[in-house]
């Protein structure tokens, strides 16, 4: 490449280091809220697309940076998105357009209006040049939707798009900071139930309280599989046994005594030690009424009748309140931290 294609300087900062090379600075345009995209290089990992807010977290000599999802580490710019990727292409094809239009003009001696005659009477040559169009440079799309959290090690603000584990800058684990912020956002909805109720009536006010059940054994179920994968991993499973041991395990962990069977089956631990059996029981029994929510628009039906035993009447709406799942919430976290720091507590990362 010759000077007259890349002029040294310019916004890009654009410079020669070697015969044919060439470098240039371009930074990454970060979202409204200062976060920037990145996504994991293990083709594997899934979702392995997050965020992270540049100028917190470690901020100088950082050599490596991790993926929140899988852990994998590689150096920080090893975790630049697709579009980014393209953002700078066309970046540089930009550039380069400009430079060779530059080069032929001046080359053709065309002056400012980009014509130039030869000869003159009967005889003239006239010659002109069209540049070529520049393209366009579009910046990359950030996905949305995120779950916002920071560090409680290194101070780094970053955003993931499913449960996560690792911080992206540190490499700690920080998975139960995940938990505990998506608990957070459920007592946020439940304390907004009253104003609901009476701007929009009581059945809004209902199925809100409803959504925040379900809502509340999903993480507990999502938690307690991504504890499964992760230990599964750590003791040495292929892809293949983990995939297997959760097509056994299916939803028992929607279940509480279900999931304690599984802990004690696979990971030799009892899952509800140290609880009171009437917290035990009241658990069992607000976790079954996800069912008539999920699958009978909230109306108890005679499975679920079952399953519980109690005096409420088939047809009726379940019977759930924003303290029933607050419960369930306290008494989920205590279980999921117990059984993190037993499956985990040996690991020093």
């Amino acid at each position: 490449m010759s000077d007259e294609v890349f002029k040294e300087g310019g916004p890009y900062h654009i410079k020669r280091v070697g015969p044919d090379k060439i470098s240039m600075q371009m930074s990454v345009p970060a979202d409204a809220d200062g976060l920037v995209g990145r996504n994991c290089p293990n083709d594997g990992c899934c979702p392995g697309y997050f965020k992270v807010k540049l100028g917190t977290g470690i901020t100088e000599g950082q050599l490596k940076a991790y993926c929140p999802y899988c852990r994998h580490e590689d150096e920080p710019g090893g975790f630049l998105t697709a579009a980014q990727v393209e953002y700078a292409k066309q970046i540089v094809l930009h550039e380069a357009i400009k430079g060779i239009n530059e080069g032929i003009e001046n080359a053709l001696d065309l002056g400012p209006s980009g014509r130039k005659t030869y000869g003159g009477g009967m005889f003239s040559l006239e010659m002109s040049y069209k540049p070529s169009s520049l393209p366009p440079v579009v910046p990359p799309m950030e996905e949305v939707l995120r779950r916002d959290i920071t560090c409680p090690h290194c101070g780094l603000q970053h955003a993931v798009f499913g449960l996560a584990t690792w911080c992206p800058d540190c490499g700690r684990d920080i998975f139960l900071n995940h938990l505990a912020k998506e608990f957070e956002a459920i007592r946020k909805m439940l304390s907004d139930v009253d104003r609901r109720r009476e701007a929009l009536g009581a059945r809004v006010a209902a199925r809100d309280i409803e959504n925040a059940l379900e809502d509340v054994v999903s993480i507990f179920e999502a938690a307690m599989r991504a504890m499964t994968i992760r230990k599964m991993k750590e003791n040495g499973s292929s892809d293949d046994q983990i995939q297997e041991k959760l097509r056994k395990i299916g939803n028992k962990f929607q279940n509480v005594n279900l999931a304690r069977e599984v802990c004690e089956d696979e990971f030799k631990v009892q899952l509800l030690q140290g609880l009171d059996p009437k917290q035990i029981d009241s658990l069992r029994l607000t976790f079954e009424k996800r069912h008539p929510i999920t699958h009978n628009l909230g109306i108890v039906d005679r499975k679920y009748l079952e399953k519980v035993r109690l005096g409420e009447l088939e047809g009726r709406d379940v019977s759930v309140t924003p303290q029933d799942i607050i419960m369930v919430m306290d008494v989920g976290t205590k279980i999921l931290e117990n059984l993190h720091s037993y499956l985990f507590s040996n690991n020093s990362q």
